[in-house]
């Protein structure tokens, strides 16, 4: 009887086992992303026909539009999937290819250059990339250096900094679309606004600092005085009237209350990180306000009202500019 019992058992835990590991490996399957490189001649109707897809299908996969529809050799498309496949991961490309193939199509995929990034679960596979890379003229002054990030991708770098892996590997005169962690590599930046920057590459030391004051200046205050906080340091980082970095901004001598009564070194709560993120983002409930007081607690008070305009109140915070 005993033994029967643990034989039941040990089939209890072994089916929990394969459950588990199910999971796991269903979470931890690879995502595919086929990244087309446009060709001198070619139309978007050019390109749906021969991957056996509707002009539809392509136009919305890309946030195109019928006011948006120009096209240019260098620049990618992604291709969306048709389906998705039963195969394993490591046949995923083969597979891709010979679903979109059209036996009646003269430009057989099959002829294509490719390449396959696999640094994370995103796989990129880039077709035509060795055929042609963008030309690009960049003043040095629109180029970052980026630290590359575990997960990163060329794909989803050029997604997040508004350009193509295109344009990133002619900047870095790459071959092929591999980046490691560690690396550093050049990013432009020249399709962005100095805000969309400063959220693309704040360190994580940064994002601490502004969840610091948040937290000292705007604790108790609504979710929306927290952003209000938040925005002023950003408007006044963008402000030619202000420093030039974060740490400044809150340093600068005089400026924050927190800074000098102690406020600032309390540890952060997660609304005030959220609120920073937010602030980052580019919310701005205060309307491009760079000062904030409060009427109660302020001792230059009357400072505000005869020199600043006021925008909006949020809680106990007056915002002015």
């Amino acid at each position: 009887m005993l033994k029967k019992g643990l034989f039941i058992l040990f089939i209890f835990f072994y089916f929990i086992f394969i459950l588990s590991h199910a999971a796991i490996l269903a979470a931890s399957s690879p995502q595919f992303r086929l990244v087309y490189v446009i060709q001198e001649g070619e139309t978007l109707y050019d390109i749906a026909r021969d991957y056996n897809i509707s002009l539809n299908q392509l136009v919305n996969e890309n946030d195109l539009n019928e006011n948006n529809t120009t096209i240019r050799p260098g620049q990618e498309l992604i291709i969306p999937l048709l389906e998705e496949p039963e195969s394993k991961a490591e046949d995923k490309y083969n597979w891709d290819l010979a679903l979109y193939e059209d036996p009646d199509n003269k430009n057989e995929r099959a002829d294509r250059e490719f390449s396959l990034n696999t640094n994370s679960t995103t796989y990129a596979v880039r077709v035509n990339e060795g055929k042609i890379l963008p030309e690009v003229d960049i003043p040095d002054s629109q180029i970052i250096l980026y630290n590359v990030q575990r997960g990163d991708t060329l794909y989803d770098l050029a997604h997040l900094f508004n350009t193509s892996t295109g344009v990133i590997m002619a900047l870095n005169e790459k071959e092929d679309n591999i980046i490691r962690p560690g690396e550093q590599i050049k990013l432009p930046v020249h399709n962005l606004s100095e805000r969309e920057v400063l959220y693309r590459t704040i360190s994580d030391r940064e994002l601490e600092l502004l969840a610091k004051i948040i937290h000292g200046e705007a604790r108790g205050e609504p979710f929306a005085g927290k952003i209000g906080v938040g925005a002023v340091v950003i408007n006044r980082l963008l402000c030619s009237d202000f420093p030039d970095s974060i740490e400044e901004v809150i340093f600068q001598s005089g400026q924050f209350s927190a800074v000098f009564d102690g406020q600032f070194n309390l540890i952060p709560d997660q609304s005030s990180y959220t609120a920073a993120r937010e602030a980052l983002r580019g919310k701005d409930p205060t309307g491009g306000a760079l000062y904030f007081y409060n009427p109660q607690k302020a001792q230059n008070r009357q400072w505000f009202e005869d020199t600043r305009e006021i925008i909006t109140i949020i809680g106990d915070h007056h915002f002015a500019r």
